[in-house]
């Protein structure tokens, strides 16, 4: 399981369809797809059960994304805190000027 399946998972369940979540992942459709079948096989669980009008969350998939949007935040908060001190504090040099008549 990688952080990129995770957040393949929550854009798949946010769209509600696997074209658009790939359309907004910027990968193909085919690709998105076989991701979230790993991912299903690997757990030995399914996260959506596909039909011809799209994804329905499972039960178990419901409960996943639960795990998954906490660890993603998680994620977050850890980039936004050490990410961002590693860089050095920005310097602004400005110059200002008077003009007399």
């Amino acid at each position: 399981m990688t952080l990129q399946q995770l957040r393949y998972v929550i854009e798949v369940a946010k769209q509600r369809s696997i074209s658009k979540a790939a359309y907004q992942l910027f990968i193909s459709q085919p690709s998105l797809s076989n991701a979230i079948r790993e991912l299903e096989n690997e757990l030995g669980i399914a996260i959506f059960s596909r039909t011809n009008k799209g994804i329905v969350i499972t039960s178990e998939g419901s409960e996943f994304l639960g795990y998954a949007r906490q660890v993603m935040e998680q994620t977050d908060l850890l980039e936004n805190r050490y990410a961002n001190a590693a860089q050095p504090p920005q310097q602004h040099f400005s110059v200002s000027a008077q003009h007399y008549a």
